[in-house]
């Protein structure tokens, strides 16, 4: 706990300029696309992020997992020298990640600034001919089973997927890797479907971090240039179920040591007047859990938590509750009075210009590596918005007010649902 505020005073330390700066994107035109650039000279690195339109809510009701699939296919595709396309860009000293999100995929690519040009062109060249071929895909699943593994073990992400599920409709509320079983159903024709469907370099767009200049150039041109030309039908929006007067109580059983609860509530998303003051009640939500700390403390010791998922629009904000560390009911029962609390009455400036420090330096150390900005300014564009539009946050939450508290409360935190992630029979819980 010392240690995390002593994170939050540093980060508020940070010159004005370098938490909330105004204009700082530039944009560059790529022929049909663009480039979303953010110079920081003084960096060894680079970071290239590609967004493409091929997202969960391009998924059919019969297609869980193939956004994921065929992102992970591309990583896996075979070099001149006959080695994954991710061991090569590694062994040039850069690194190559995907991540999937409801309405966009992204690719990310880091490395040494004067050397990204050819990270790019390994890249590249996956993404202009991919081949979909048995042994790729067998590749992808093997790895990709691994990841779901991972997060079957994680109770938090268990109860997010359920939340999710629920709340949206189509595939923005599929889980973003799938599922074993839905993966082993896919044909390599089904990916190259997929592929050649949503992959257009009209809808496709990079973002460019750190040190830049004719390396980073001539990357984000390749990049998007290797995408077959074209723009796709353009995806439905993603909608929600609205929240009911009585929460769901959706419950499942996992193997983890304790019960936890993971309680969904509807979200403004980035952009939205209330995006702001939303991230203040966040941290307010996130301090009645807290148990003091000298250190960073593993999963299975923190008593809880909130996670904001505003990479969807709309937004859903997540909080859970280690059920080994704190009763469920009372954590439950001191949320919900927090939150009724909260919409009856403002609170107390002092208690909210508290609130506010600390949700401002929360924002501040939340985009800090590269891939984190690089993500940030594409995440704006993609929901449609100014590159900048995360810069203008921190200004933002200096000037919520007790009143503003109150409306967000009301409106966002009054209804919600529940996942319970409880331990199997014999789990050790």
């Amino acid at each position: 706990m010392r240690m995390l505020a002593a994170a939050l005073a540093l980060a508020l330390m940070l010159p004005a300029a370098t938490r909330s700066v105004a204009a700082a994107t530039a944009v560059v035109d790529l022929g049909g696309s663009r480039a979303y650039v953010r110079s920081d000279p003084g960096l060894a690195l680079c970071g290239i992020t590609l967004f493409v339109r091929a997202g969960l809510e391009r998924q059919g009701a019969d297609q869980n997992g193939l956004a994921a699939l065929a992102a992970e296919s591309v990583l896996r595709q075979r070099t001149s020298a006959g080695v994954p396309v991710t061991d090569a860009v590694s062994a040039l000293g850069g690194s190559l990640s995907y991540a999937v999100a409801a309405q966009y995929v992204r690719f990310y690519l880091e490395g040494p600034a004067d050397s990204i040009d050819a990270l790019a062109a390994l890249v590249s060249r996956a993404l202009a001919a991919p081949a979909f071929d048995t042994a790729t895909l067998t590749a992808a699943r093997t790895a990709l089973d691994a990841r779901i593994a991972d997060d079957e073990r994680d109770p938090r992400q268990v109860g997010m997927e359920m939340l999710r599920e629920s709340h949206y409709v189509g595939g923005a509320g599929m889980p973003a890797l799938g599922t074993t079983n839905s993966l082993a159903a896919f044909a390599p024709a089904d990916v190259q479907a997929f592929f050649a469907k949503w992959y257009g370099r009209g809808d496709a767009f990079v973002t460019v971090v750190g040190r830049t200049g004719p390396a980073s150039s001539t990357a984000s041109a390749a990049l998007v240039a290797a995408l077959p030309a074209g723009t796709a039908a353009r995806a439905a929006v993603v909608t929600a179920r609205p929240y009911g007067a009585q929460p769901k109580r959706l419950v499942t059983r996992r193997d983890v040591f304790a019960p936890f609860v993971v309680i969904g509530f509807a979200a403004p998303s980035l952009g939205d007047p209330d995006f702001p003051t939303a991230l203040v009640m966040r941290t307010l939500l996130a301090e009645v859990l807290e148990r003091p700390s000298a250190t960073t403390t593993p999963l299975l010791l923190r008593a809880g938590g909130t996670i904001y998922g505003y990479d969807t629009t709309p937004s859903q904000l997540t909080l859970w509750i280690n059920g080994g560390m704190i009763d469920p009911t009372a954590g439950i029962s001191a949320i919900d009075a927090v939150l009724k609390r909260a919409a009856s009455q403002p609170l107390t400036a002092a208690a909210v210009t508290r609130f506010k420090e600390r949700a401002r330096g929360e924002w501040a150390l939340e985009n800090l590596s590269l891939d984190e900005r690089a993500w940030e300014i594409g995440n704006a564009v993609a929901q449609g918005l100014d590159a900048d539009a995360a810069a203008q946050v921190d200004a933002a939450i200096a000037g919520v007010t007790p009143a503003d508290l109150q409306r967000v409360a009301q409106r966002y935190f009054q209804r919600f649902d529940v996942a319970l992630v409880l331990p199997r029979a014999g789990s050790g819980g």
